[in-house]
Formats: structure tokens, sequence, C-alpha cells
């Protein structure tokens, strides 16, 4: 137990989780038992993360202060859940941009907290200026509530702002900050007329043909569209180089996020415009600070799930509160190990031969063991257009170095075949298909020229009805969103569906 000397909100926090019975907050209360409290004055909100002492949660006394109680049993749960989560390799590694990842993952678990627990017992933590500090997912998101599938969405409109962003500067100041001064012209007539706003501080002169006019500047440097521009070169601060306020010319901040308990209603949160504009100034990290744990994932995970399992032993893992922890770790369903191990039991590797270089298995003294031997296969590739997009992610579940593959490229027709022995000229193959799709064509190839090699189908499954006969070895069909149909087989033939949400 782990809870003395601590802040008394979370204190309060976590002893109202102990004794609330009604919705199993006893599960989250008892968790919070193995975890460390610790105030820190180098931070300004709250943060978790693993180290080789175990679960630790660190806070801002100053933060926690400002906070209403309920407002804090969010934060507290907040960061429960962060600790709950599963997805700590894909979250900090390379393999996702970790502000973008801070988004989603915050998104999702402020969700959950807004779906499942009662809101007598929890409050949206606000800022000072009384706008919520939560992210909650967009209302424009359709998608499922998986990390994956969010992040993705994420870094499209990402994508999408930027490039808009790119295209609609400030043309008053082409994204410089500092007004572009017009070239003058001729006037005739005396007098004054009405600036145009392109003048500093006092009158600015115009040398007309006949005469003189004069023009009033209306403030420092102050463009056309009415937003003031800086002298330091920068992007002007109110239009961020858009030209328009906020950038998409709709407010900061308001009805943008999703209710998860009732579709109709919004939530009050920034818009996705703010968020990405903001994001080289606070790494995506809003409510709390999002720390890297000092210790390996196989470790972290350990820890978390031997406290899971304790909580569990004690009958506290019920309910809603498993239906809340399958949320916070679900994952998209992993075919890569299934196909993996089709490919390599079907396709790859049949042949072995006796070796003196790897040793019996079994270690028996005067036994050599057996390695397989470098093979061929077949693959035939559907680059139709509703394939496009898919099938170098397909590919490269089954390439693998030790194998040679005949690459058969078809759609309506076999377009070309190429040996290929290596990961370059895998990567180097041009796609000349996307057209539409009819395989039988490449099938009655392989038939023909290949035929003493296992064959590998990579398609979107939507084609002609493939009669797979005259085949001898095996087939193996993996297909994107529906299946493969089949006239008739030569009895050694596997279909793997990867389902269009999990691919």
């Amino acid at each position: 137990m782990q809870i003395k000397n601590i802040h008394e909100k979370l204190m309060e926090s976590i002893q109202q989780m102990l004794i609330d019975t009604k919705v199993n907050l006893p599960y989250y209360g008892n968790f919070n038992l193995f975890i460390t409290f610790h105030e820190r004055k180098d931070i300004d909100t709250c943060g978790v993360n693993m180290t080789a002492k175990g679960m630790q949660f660190y806070y801002s006394s100053e933060f926690l202060d400002r906070m209403t109680q309920k407002e804090v049993n969010f934060i507290t749960l907040h960061e429960d859940f962060h600790l709950l989560w599963n997805h700590p390799k894909r979250t900090i590694t390379g393999q996702y941009d970790h502000k973008l990842s801070n988004i989603a993952q915050d998104m999702i678990i402020n969700h959950i907290i807004w779906e499942d627990i009662p809101n007598n017992y929890v409050e949206i933590p606000k800022d000072p200026n009384g706008r919520n500090m939560a992210l909650f997912v967009p209302k424009e998101y359709t998608g499922k509530l998986i990390f994956e599938e969010l992040y993705e969405w994420l870094r499209d409109e990402k994508e999408k702002h930027d490039k808009k962003k790119q295209q609609n500067k400030c043309k008053s100041c082409n994204g410089s900050g500092q007004k572009q001064e017009q070239g003058q012209k001729g006037q005739q007539g005396q007098g004054q007329q009405p600036g145009d706003g392109q003048g500093g501080q006092g009158q600015g002169q115009q040398q007309g043909g006949q005469g003189q006019s004069q023009g009033q500047g209306q403030g420092g440097n102050q463009p056309q569209d009415g937003h003031n521009h800086g002298d330091s070169g920068e992007p002007c601060p109110d239009c961020q180089g858009s030209g328009q306020q906020g950038g998409s010319g709709k407010p900061e901040y308001g009805p943008f996020g999703k209710n998860p308990k009732n579709e109709k209603e919004t939530i009050d949160t920034w818009t996705m415009d703010q968020i990405f504009d903001n994001l080289d100034n606070n790494n995506g990290q809003y409510m709390d600070v999002h720390m890297t744990d000092e210790i390996p994932e196989e470790m972290r995970e350990s820890m978390v799930k031997d406290a899971m399992d304790r909580l569990q032993a004690r009958g506290l893992q019920a309910g809603n509160v498993e239906q809340t922890l399958n949320k916070l770790r679900k994952q998209r369903k992993d075919y890569l190990k299934h196909i993996k191990r089709s490919v390599s039991n079907m396709i790859f590797g049949t042949k072995k031969q006796k070796t003196i270089t790897k040793p019996n298995r079994r270690q028996v003294s005067g036994l050599k063991g057996n390695r397989k031997i470098k093979t061929k296969i077949n693959c035939i590739l559907d680059t139709s257009g509703s394939m496009g997009g898919t099938f170098e992610r397909v590919l490269s579940y089954i390439y693998r170095n030790d194998i040679e593959v005949n690459l058969i490229e078809a759609d309506t027709e076999v377009k070309w075949v190429q040996q290929v022995k290596s990961k370059r000229k895998l990567e180097s193959i041009p796609i000349k298909g996307l057209g539409g799709t009819v395989l039988q064509p490449a099938i009655n190839y392989v038939a023909e020229n290949f035929n003493e090699f296992n064959t590998l189908v990579l398609t979107d499954g939507y084609c002609d009805s493939l009669d797979l006969s005259r085949i001898k070895g095996n087939v193996l069909l993996i297909s994107i969103g529906t299946e493969v149909p089949i006239s008739r087989t030569n009895g050694k033939v596997k279909q793997i569906k990867v389902d269009l949400d999990d691919k």
C-alpha cells in the first residue's frame, strides 16, 4: 500500500473508489494500492510511468489544488487507465508518431471514462478559462474505438490539414508574418481619402498626376483581412498562415467532441485544426504528461498483469469492469501470425536436406540435423483497382529473404512474370495492372509453367470463380474483405479472409 503522504484530493479519490460498490469502482481503488505516488515540482499536471520499482504516479500539488474533487477523480482514473493500457510498444516506438499517439490514446481513454464511469463521480477537468482540458474522440470520426484505427484517421486528417494550410497561406503576408507593401499608384484629385490599411501609424502620401492624396493608416502593419502581422518574419499569429482566423474559419473550441452516452449531443473540446497547429508546442499533451517507461515492455506488461490477476482472484474484476478493461486493452485482430504460420506450413520450406552445420534437435551425439533448403513459390498478385493501396501490406506478410518468388501480376490478364530473389528487387518492381479482376488466366499460367511449386494468391476477393483443379501443389488464398469464389479445387486449398475492419 503506497498511498501515504499524498495529496489529500488523491487520497479522497482513492477512498471513494474503495467504498463505492455500486459500479465496481473498488477495482480501480485497489489497483491504486499497487501504485507509488510522488509530488514533483518539474511537472505542471500529472503523469505515470513504469520503473523497476513498479507503477509510479507523479503530480503537481498546485495543479490538483485548482481542480474540484470530481475533476481529480477523473484525472486519477485517466492515469490508472494509462497504466492499464497495453499499447506501450506501439505508441512509443518509431512505428507511430508519438505526438499523434498521445492524442489518440487520450481521446480513447477519456471517451471510455465518460462512457463507463458514473457522472456523479467524475467531472471533465477545466482549465483556468473554463474550457475542457480532456480531449475526446472527434464527432467526425466514424470508426471503431481502436487505437490503430483512430491513429490512422488522425494521421490522414493531419496530412489534409497541413496540405490545406500550405495551400492557403495568408495572401496578405504570404506566410511571412509581415505585410507586403504594394506599389504606388498615381491618383487624381485632392484632399484626404480613407487609407487602405497598409501604412503604419501616421499619414501615408501618394503622388497623383494633378494633386496629392493622403491616406490614414490604421494600426501597425494591418492587412486587408483585418489580422495583425508581426515584424519578426514568423507566420501571422491570428491566421496561422492560412489567411483565416483559427485556420479553418471556425472557432478553436466548441462542440466538436463525440458524446459516448448520447450520439445526438456533443462534448466541448478543441477543434482538430487547433490540436494539429499546437502539436509542436505541447507534443499532443493536454491534461497530463506522457512519460516514458524505464523498463522493457515485457516487464511492464508483467507487472500490470500481476496486479490485474491479483484483483481478479479477489473477485473485483467482474461485470462492467471487465467490459471497460476490454475496451482499454482491445486491439485490432492480428492476422499476421496466422498468415505466417499458414504460409510457412503450406508454401515455404517443405524440402529438407541433411546438414553438418546444424546439430540434431535432440542433441544426440553422432546424428546430424536437417535444414530447409532455398525454395521457390508462385505468387499471383491481384493488382485490380479495388486492390490498389493494399497489396504492399499483403506482400509484407509473405516476404522471406531465403525464398525465391515467381511473381505473377494479373488483373484481367497476366501482365508480367518476374523472378524475385531479394527484397530490393521486390521493392523496385513497378505495378502495371489496376484494371478489372479476372484471375483464371494467371491460374492457368501457373498450371502450364510453374506447376512444381506451391502457389500463393493475394487478392481482394472480388474476382471470377476460380478453377484450381489443374494446380498440383498447395494453394493459399489471402483475400481482403470477401472470400474468393472457387468452382473446382485440387483438395489442397486453404483460404484466409482478412476483414476490412481489421486489415
